[in-house]
């Protein structure tokens, strides 16, 4: 498998689609920067003599892009496709701008940082990549992908939830250890680690951004997935905030608790039937429309409400009326 070595800039030289013949150059140690908000510090910050150093050694090297695959402990789960065909059409007319990073394998190198970047360069057609390869043990790759996804603010938070959690059991660390590594408060990841205890069949909700991580640790307070999955429906349909689905919550495990006071003032709530039918209506007017749609219910009684579209940019706000003329 070939390698081609290229100098390393501050940032990182364009990737080449078509072959050509490269030449070997001095290699230019990384400048590390740091800053003092959260996972804003840099890589460089975050992996200190505790965590992985940065290697003064590092260079950009030239992979064929299918030497290179991905990682199956990537953090990451989902990726938009629309997004990543976006990135594609920018990589063919700038080419890669920051460099993979990388890890040597027996039958090639694995990916430890940059996968969105690699898929997208595969779709742009490129048959090389920029990369930096590093000598990482399993823990350190699984350290360096959770950094760079959670410093991009690409993993929605379970995929947050469940990487965390594989770190902590996989390799025996404590909340203690693994808050210092990623610059953030014990509690967050405490907090985060217990989003992987929600029922499963919410997962999707939290995953498409239709419950925030928020949303779902109110809900966590109800210990029976039955009792979630209730609460979870009509913070849906009344598209709660998360102050308010915090007092809803709150107000359904009393009544859970005191069902005798439940009963001498029974609240209206939305029936079973209403909230699956408010989901069926959402789900047929998202593929209708291609965009993401909320019915918030203001009056069940009267049958009163909004409905909610959501559009990306302009563009997309442009098409919706084209659609809705």
């Amino acid at each position: 498998m070939a390698v081609r070595k290229t100098t390393r800039k501050t940032t990182v030289t364009k990737a080449k689609a078509a072959s050509s013949k490269a030449k070997t150059t001095a290699r230019t140690p990384a400048k590390s920067t740091s800053s003092t908000r959260g996972l804003g510090k840099g890589l460089g910050a975050l992996l200190s003599s505790d965590g992985i150093p940065e290697d003064a050694s590092d260079s950009v090297v030239e992979l064929k892009i299918n030497d290179v695959s991905p990682n199956t402990e990537q953090p990451r789960k989902v990726f938009d496709e629309e997004a990543l065909n976006e990135l594609a059409s920018s990589i063919k007319e700038n080419g890669v701008i920051q460099p993979i990073i990388v890890t040597k394998k027996k039958d090639g190198y694995v990916i430890v940082a940059g996968e969105r970047r690699w898929r997208a360069a595969r779709i742009a057609g490129l048959k090389i990549i920029p990369a930096i390869v590093r000598e990482l043990t399993s823990q350190q790759i699984m350290e360096q992908a959770l950094i760079e996804n959670l410093q991009r603010e690409d993993l929605n938070p379970l995929e947050e939830a469940f990487a965390m959690d594989n770190l902590l059991k996989t390799h025996k660390m404590s909340q203690e250890q693994l808050a210092k590594k990623l610059g953030k408060p014990r509690a967050t990841i405490a907090n985060t680690v217990r989003l992987i205890n929600i029922d499963e069949s919410l997962q999707d909700y939290i995953i498409n951004g239709d419950l925030s991580a928020g949303h779902a640790k109110a809900l966590l307070s109800l210990k029976n997935p039955e009792d979630q999955r209730k609460a979870a429906n009509v913070i849906l349909a009344k598209d709660m905030t998360v102050r308010q689905a915090e007092e809803y919550v709150k107000k359904y495990a009393y009544s859970l608790e005191h069902p005798e006071e439940a009963q001498k003032a029974p609240k209206k709530e939305l029936s079973t039937q209403f909230q699956l039918s408010t989901k069926e209506v959402e789900t047929t007017l998202k593929k209708s429309l291609g965009s993401k749609v909320r019915l918030k219910i203001l009056d069940s009684d009267a049958g009163r409400g909004k409905i909610i579209i959501d559009y990306k940019n302009y563009e997309d706000l442009d098409r919706l009326i084209e659609m809705l003329k």
